[in-house]
């Protein structure tokens, strides 16, 4: 299909409170597999100031999501776990959303990413920065946005550029047909991501859009392709546009699925007459899943929580529900979210695990919502139970086998519980460990 390898273009191109929900370790879905799909949503009240963000409490969030996500305490290997097969020389492409400068996926952003990416290792050698490209449509975009276009002569930093950089282009050896209002659309992809990718990120950004109602993480990939402006692609409010171009993407091009991740820039954003204008809220959030569908779901969520609080009424793209039928199985409107709070307040490293059999709650007391910490040495049979005064049970936590690892297993409560002290029963290895806690309504 191609008449160049990708090593060979890459070569002719230049080569304070905390409340958490988590869940252990999972398996990652199948296609087909319409359980219900985690995402993440982290919030810090200090990750932007007025209009400046704070980068070091970003790279906090970006870190404790994925690791919340993956169930692995180890940054490195957490990023690796949904990258299957990487090895030192793959590359790996981050997809930003540039058109609108005022509300971009910002550099800062990405650069957490980046930061977590460099933290996997291959023997004793850290991934390279510079098997990173950050591309959208145009160079101008990227700079208007404060990225740095990549002059190919520094081997240690990360490469940056659109699709018209010198060079580069539209692969029409791969012909992407998508479904449009009087039938098949033939549009080429960026040969940054048909040629040079071995995996994708996708880094949307948090917009209202007025023909498609919603720019996530779904519609990014308009500026994956030859001219997304074409009218037809806007038809009904892009449905089935989106959905039947993310199948392509997924099918048509090699390697199939190299999608991993979906994370979307919900620092700021503009969710009423966009997608262009300046930012017109500050959700301070980051959004993160393994599927795009689930992803798009809950962002469209947060924008009409968002619309709703400045007096607008919500919205409904339709291309989500879509997405998520049969013909284009892209993922599912059955989420699981996991909420992330403040994690630049915690007081203690994640880097430093609690001692093996030491039980940890936090925050206490608690409303819903709280987070138990465990540490194991060896992978075991573990039950948790919460239990009254009394010591009878009133809720089971967890019960299951979990790995040597440090776990973090968020407890939501589902049942009608009265305020008042109760336990947290930890059993593991014939031995049992409780922590008071407290249930206020």
């Amino acid at each position: 299909m191609k008449n160049i390898s990708r090593r060979n273009f890459l070569k002719y191109l230049g080569a304070g409170v905390i409340g958490i929900i988590a869940k252990p370790k999972f398996s990652l879905a199948k296609k087909n597999d319409f359980r219900a799909s985690d995402v993440i949503q982290c919030f810090d009240e200090n990750a932007t100031s007025g209009n400046t963000i704070n980068e070091s409490v970003v790279q906090i969030m970006m870190d404790e999501s994925i690791q919340t996500l993956t169930g692995i305490n180890n940054l490195g290997e957490a990023w690796k776990s949904i990258l299957p097969d990487i090895n030192e020389n793959s590359i790996i492409s981050i997809k930003v959303n540039c058109m609108n400068y005022e509300v971009p996926t910002h550099p800062e952003f990405v650069n957490c990413i980046i930061n977590g990416l460099t933290q996997m290792e291959f023997g004793s050698v850290n991934y390279k920065r510079n098997n990173i490209i950050i591309w959208d449509r145009f160079d101008d975009e990227l700079s208007d946005s404060g990225y740095i276009i990549y002059t190919g002569n520094e081997p240690n930093t990360v490469r940056c550029f659109g699709s018209d950089h010198s060079g580069v282009g539209y692969d029409t050896t791969c012909p992407l047909h998508i479904n449009g209002p009087g039938g098949t659309i033939a549009k080429y992809p960026s040969r940054i991501m048909s040629l040079m990718s071995d995996y994708v990120i996708d880094a949307g950004v948090l917009k209202d859009h007025d023909w498609a109602y919603i720019t996530l993480s779904l519609k990014n990939h308009y500026g994956s392709i030859d001219q997304p402006v074409d009218y037809n692609l806007h038809y009904n409010h892009c449905n089935p546009c989106i959905p039947s171009l993310n199948q392509q993407i997924r099918d048509v091009i090699n390697p199939n699925n190299m999608q991993k991740i979906f994370i979307v820039d919900a620092l700021f954003g503009r969710i009423n007459w966009g997608p262009m204008g300046s930012p017109n809220c500050n959700p301070k959030k980051l959004i993160m899943s393994l599927d795009t569908v689930a992803c798009d779901y809950h962002g469209q969520n947060v924008i009409n929580e968002e619309r709703v609080a400045q007096g607008y009424s919500t919205i409904n793209a339709p291309y989500i529900t879509t997405a998520a039928q049969s013909q284009y199985n892209l993922g599912t409107t059955d989420i699981n979210l996991i909420e992330i709070n403040n994690p630049s307040n915690i007081q203690e490293s994640r880097t430093v695990g609690p001692a093996d059999g030491v039980l940890k709650v936090f925050p206490n007391p608690f409303h819903r919502k709280t987070l138990i910490t465990l540490s194991l040495t060896r992978t075991s049979s573990v039950h948790l139970d919460l239990i009254n005064t009394s010591g009878r049970i009133v809720d089971k936590i967890y019960s299951g086998h979990l790995s040597k690892n440090v776990h973090r297993i968020g407890y939501n409560i589902n049942k009608k519980l009265s305020s008042g002290t109760y336990f947290v029963r930890f059993s593991n290895q014939g031995k049992t460990q409780v922590k008071k806690v407290m249930i206020l309504h």
